[in-house]
């Protein structure tokens, strides 16, 4: 129940089901419960729409403490508004005590001390010089974390199914299909015939989500649904839901795992072809894991846990149907692990960044930085910043840790350009956060509240990030570049997009990777494909930087090519910003530091 309207003037809260559908049923189950602890503990409506002001103006004027510090409730806090009253706020509490996932109560203790330390340390900065408002802040920041923290005790003592909260699809058909597995076990044990679980992850559907809501996001999945059924599936295989963007199909009585395969490969060429949802049209690009009973498991939890395993290996290779191996299970533990030390070190602020210095080999001077990730752990020892932002991706925090890297490699890059050291830096961003849509506007509010001009940052993506869909990632691009960043490419080449991608997007740079340009002196093919790629490039009106060049005879065939910038140990090895700063204080500071290819 809401809470009631209060003598300060807050107003009822929202009703939760209000805008709600029946697909809906743990959300508003959730936020009908945020209402009712509201209305216990005295939390009305203006207490949370100062919340949400509040939010909303320590991130404008204060991005810094938001990274991370605000933990999972800052994805669902970005787009609130103060005029928009309780509503936002209802629904961030909700989302976030949904999708809590693998020790959900410690997890969601730790987003609830990380938001308060974020949102304290705003207020005192921002308001330090009014009192009164500095005082009403705190307070209803103070009732705001007291609901957290109740809402978060009202979970726990609901109990944990499964190592969670809240199940991720608690719903009858999950339920109903669940036992029909269990039934199907139970008869192929009888008769000793091997079963099928094909575990089909729809990648689209969060995109649809994204664009067009929750309720065109179940449509869609229906749509999948039915043109599984009716183009693909015999009579006899049965369809259910395990997740919101996952169905499972059991393959009954199957000679193999070379069936479950031959079925699996059916299912993506039936969805191949875009569904129209509205008048927009997505392609469902299925990934699909196979767990065959008896082989991987002998209980339907055990299996469905294998499937997710294979669907997981599959996405993070070039693969799209998977069997699943018992060393997925073993990469999963590593990288859980890799995960949950990641997360610590955002909480205690371990990371580090590093800038690699691209020599001009026109000029011969020092004329841009790239900034690189460094994580070095206790127990890990020092981490690659690829598998840094793998494990992001698997934590679920890339949007947080992109945005710890862009705040502080900006402000590193604002006290070097006070130091007289001004020239473009490069920041590579994953694709995961690349496409959230407040990305763009975030690069913005960063860049104003660092002071550095827009055409001093170069933003990279690499060519793994066009998976995701070209036209989606073009948009993004265009939004940052309407910004006035420049855009560039890493890694072309050593994927699977197409050459006329170059064209198409908005791109001012292309990157060549150390793995072509490491490789000329001594494989002369490598030498003929850098030569081609940077034709190309010149041909679009692009400029092109060479990574990982170690030595001057590859630096001037490089210059030889039109190639314009180069980095790597020939030309310097990562510095910290100290030491740059260093570099500039002396007689000869970085960026006149001049370099020529014979100098070898």
């Amino acid at each position: 129940m809401p809470p009631n309207s209060s003598s300060d003037g807050g107003g009822n809260a929202p009703d939760p089901a209000a805008s709600s559908g029946p697909e809906q049923e743990p959300r508003v189950g959730l936020r009908a419960l945020v209402g009712r602890l509201a209305e216990e503990f005295g939390v009305d409506n203006k207490i949370l729409a100062r919340i949400a002001s509040v939010y909303q103006e320590v991130g404008e004027r204060a991005p810094d403490l938001f990274v991370p510090a605000a933990g999972a409730l800052a994805p669902a806090f970005s787009h609130t508004e103060a005029s928009a009253g309780a509503e936002p706020v209802y629904a961030a509490l909700g989302e976030w005590a949904l999708d809590a996932e693998g020790e959900p109560v410690e997890r969601m203790r730790r987003d609830c001390l990380r938001f308060q330390n974020a949102m304290t340390r705003g207020v005192l900065r921002l308001y330090a010089g009014d009192p009164e408002r500095c005082a009403e802040s705190i307070l209803a920041l103070q009732r705001f974390i007291v609901l957290q923290l109740a809402l978060l005790a009202s979970l726990s003592a609901r109990g944990q199914e499964g190592g969670g909260v809240v199940r991720t699809l608690p719903t009858p058909e999950y339920a109903a299909f669940m036992e029909n597995f269990r039934t199907a076990i139970e008869s192929h044990q009888q008769e000793g015939k091997q079963l099928g679980l094909l575990l089909i992850q729809i990648e689209k559907v969060e995109q649809v989500d994204r664009l067009l809501g929750l309720q065109r996001g179940e449509a869609f999945m229906l749509r999948v649904t039915r043109r599984m059924r009716e183009g693909v599936l015999r009579k006899q295989d049965q369809l259910g839901r395990v997740s919101r963007d996952q169905l499972a199909c059991l393959l009954p009585r199957i000679a193999g795992e070379g069936v479950a395969i031959l079925a699996a490969n059916k299912i993506l060429v039936a969805l191949e072809a875009p569904i129209a949802i509205g008048d927009r049209s997505f392609a469902p690009e299925a990934v699909i894991g196979i767990a065959m009973y008896p082989d991987h498991g002998e209980d339907p939890q055990t299996l469905v846990r294998n499937g997710k395993l294979a669907v997981r290996a599959a996405r993070g290779g070039a693969e799209r149907v998977l069997a699943y191996d018992p060393v997925h299970g073993e990469s999963e533990e590593q990288t859980m692990r890799y995960a949950a030390r990641l997360r610590r070190a955002l909480e205690e602020n371990t990371l580090r960044l590093v800038f690699e210095p691209q020599l001009d080999l026109r000029s011969g001077r020092i004329a841009g930085l790239e900034c690189l990730l460094r994580w070095t752990d206790a127990e890990l020892g020092e981490v690659s910043e690829a598998r840094a932002l793998e494990a992001a991706e698997v934590a679920g925090v890339s949007r947080e840790l992109s945005w710890w890297i862009f705040n502080n490699a900006l402000r590193q890059c604002s006290e070097l350009a006070r130091a007289g050291l001004q020239v473009p830096l490069s920041l590579r961003v994953a694709a995961g956060s690349l496409l959230q849509p407040e990305f763009p506007d975030f690069v913005g509010r960063a860049l104003r509240t660092w002071g550095i001009p827009p055409k001093r940052l170069v933003v990279e993506i690499h060519e793994t990030a066009l998976a995701g869909g070209l036209e989606q990632v073009k948009q993004a691009l265009e939004r940052l570049k309407g910004h006035g960043l420049r855009l560039a490419i890493d890694g072309f080449g050593t994927g699977s997009s197409s050459l006329s991608n170059l064209a198409e997007l908005p791109l001012d740079e292309l990157r060549l990777g150390a793995a072509f340009v490491g490789d000329m002196q001594r494989a002369p093919v490598h030498e003929k494909i850098v030569r081609s790629l940077v034709r190309l490039a010149r041909d679009l009106g692009l400029s092109v930087t060479a990574e990982g060049v170690e030595d001057g005879a590859t630096a001037l065939a490089l210059s030889t090519f039109g190639c314009e910038r180069i980095q790597g140990g020939y030309v310097s090895h990562p510095l910290t910003a100290e030491q740059i700063l260093e570099l500039e204080k002396g007689s000869a500071g970085l960026s006149r530091i001049t370099l020529r290819p014979q100098d070898d």
